[in-house]
């Protein structure tokens, strides 16, 4: 190879260098999808956890979950499918999992596509952020519970306890960028409607869990003045009471709690 051919190709290796290096290569489009899909991306997925789980099952549950999911691969129609997907969700909850449970239920909700299905969705879903310990796990369900609960508002914007189970999964769980955003949501709703007892008996709640008895006091008085009945409110004052020791008032409560 003489001198002027290997120059053209330390000159070509050059070029190439610099336009592949030094310049952005990928269509902007796709740079932000993939950015989109950065920030999207679960630590883990739904056979992970699966696979994982089952590792810790005795035989016998092994077997039960298998024999399941056989019946739920052989179902020849929608009905039968929604039967047997509902059946492995009752299963997986009762052995404690429900992470898996959430899953099952959020098939169904994909299927029926109704407010309702989305709601016991995302509050499985919410139940697994409340026990789960494992970091991953607990971010999956995270995820999905509140894509669950923002799907039921979607559908059914009017009814409010889809709203509050958003906040619910706020408060349990706060975003990073906006750690307050349960307890506000909450506000807001109790702005546009002081009187709904749902909203106050959660505020109530998140007051005793942070002892803040004088405030869970004030709304569960606003509660009982509504609806004198109302026995989450009876049960929550009983506790505020026993926490201020008046424990002639808390004695009260807590018999009608039991009644």
């Amino acid at each position: 190879m003489n001198r002027n051919q290997i120059l053209f190709i330390l000159s070509f290796i050059a070029l190439f260098g610099i336009l592949y290096f030094g310049f952005d290569t990928k269509p902007s489009k796709q740079a932000k999808l993939e950015e989109t899909r950065a920030l999207t991306f679960e630590s883990t997925d739904i056979r992970v956890i699966m696979a994982d789980v089952k590792k810790k099952l005795s035989t016998r549950d092994n077997s039960i979950i298998g024999l399941k999911e056989q019946e739920l691969q052989r179902a020849q129609t929608d009905s039968a499918t929604f039967i047997k997907l509902e059946n492995l969700a009752k299963e997986w909850y009762a052995l404690g999992f429900p992470e898996i449970s959430a899953h099952y239920a959020e098939e169904i909700a994909k299927e029926r596509n109704d407010a309702d299905s989305w709601s016991i969705a995302g509050t499985t879903f919410t139940i697994c952020v409340t026990k789960q310990v494992e970091e991953k796990v607990r971010a999956y369900c995270n995820k999905h519970a509140k894509e669950a609960f923002e799907n039921a508002i979607s559908i059914d914007p009017d009814n409010i306890d889809h709203r509050i189970n958003l906040s619910v999964l706020y408060t349990e769980a706060p975003p990073k960028n906006n750690p307050m955003q349960g307890i506000l949501m909450l506000r807001e709703m109790n702005q546009e409607n002081p009187e709904e007892i749902k909203v106050l008996n959660q505020l109530a709640r998140l007051s005793i869990r942070t002892n803040q008895w004088d405030n869970a006091l004030k709304r569960l008085n606003q509660v009982l003045k509504i609806k004198p009945d109302n026995q989450p409110a009876i049960c929550m004052i009983a506790k505020v009471y026993q926490s201020l020791q008046d424990f002639s008032r808390a004695a009260d409560y807590q018999s009608r709690c039991i009644e």
